[in-house]
């Protein structure tokens, strides 16, 4: 019977990199499954979303674990703007917080009831457009199933009206939700799906039963925890998005992230 997952504190969890041994133990004789973040855990969080670029290291560093495990990137990022940030072949992307995937050997999947919910995101995001005009620093940016508004360029006196903003255009659409993350609103569809249902979609998809996959799931944000409270095997945080998390362990920053991808690399290299 699986236990029901608690919230802890960040500062609680024990550190990934310190108790590497103690992940290793966990897997046992299974072979790991890699599921990451963007934003926050691939790259550091910039200001501008557009400059998220992956380091030609980092790069490598995905690619050569892409040759060694199953490897999946689910973000909130639109899908083509994932793929062509990423720009890596073999690894399986999850957009918009897994409403759209697509991977390797044909792996196509939309998830189906939000494709009706597109012309209302077309007519929120028009209106929305012109509702935060005269915040300085906020920024629209629509994705195929979401639509983000970034304020961590705006003033602290004027996010509430940022927030404001967002609420004033959802005012009788009870068919899209309100996401919060790191300087940024989300405007998504209200569905029971998200990168939780994503995470579980791919591994029965792939066939990576528990009895011989332990996945691992990376991420920073409180989208993040979605994935986190539905994963059965190893959750980690990196840094600290201000609220309790379901993950297992923590990590500093994205150096920290890749420092523990090489061990994990290492790790299997040994263990053939």
């Amino acid at each position: 019977m699986e236990t029901q997952k608690k919230l802890r504190e960040t500062a609680t969890l024990p550190h990934a990199l310190e108790s590497f041994q103690d992940i290793v133990t966990d897997i046992g004789g299974k072979r790991p499954v890699l599921f990451f973040d963007y934003d926050g855990t691939l790259t550091p969080i910039v200001e501008d979303p557009d400059a998220a670029e992956l380091t030609a290291t980092s790069k490598k560093v995905i690619q050569q674990l892409s040759d060694q495990f199953t490897l999946a990137i689910i973000s909130g990022r639109g899908l083509a703007d994932l793929k062509s940030k990423v720009g890596l072949q073999g690894l399986i992307y999850a957009g918009s917080h897994g409403f759209e995937i697509s991977g390797p050997n044909g792996l196509e999947m939309q998830f189906e009831p939000g494709k009706k919910i597109l012309p209302i995101l077309d007519e929120v995001e028009s209106k929305l457009k012109k509702r935060i005009e005269t915040i300085d620093g906020c920024e629209v940016e629509r994705k195929k199933y979401a639509i983000a508004v970034h304020y961590r360029r705006v003033k602290a006196d004027q996010v509430v009206d940022v927030e404001n903003a967002v609420e004033e255009v959802l005012v009788g659409e009870q068919r899209l939700k309100i996401g919060k993350g790191k300087k940024i609103l989300e405007l998504k569809p209200d569905l029971d799906w998200h990168k939780g249902h994503a995470l579980n979609w791919l591994l029965d998809e792939l066939d990576l039963a528990a009895a011989q996959n332990h996945p691992i799931f990376i991420g920073d944000d409180i989208t993040d925890e979605d994935a986190l409270e539905a994963l059965s095997g190893t959750g980690i945080l990196v840094g600290s998005h201000g609220q309790k998390t379901y993950a297992d362990y923590r990590l500093k920053d994205t150096g920290e992230v890749y420092r523990f991808l090489e061990e994990l690399g290492n790790w299997d290299k040994g263990n053939p």
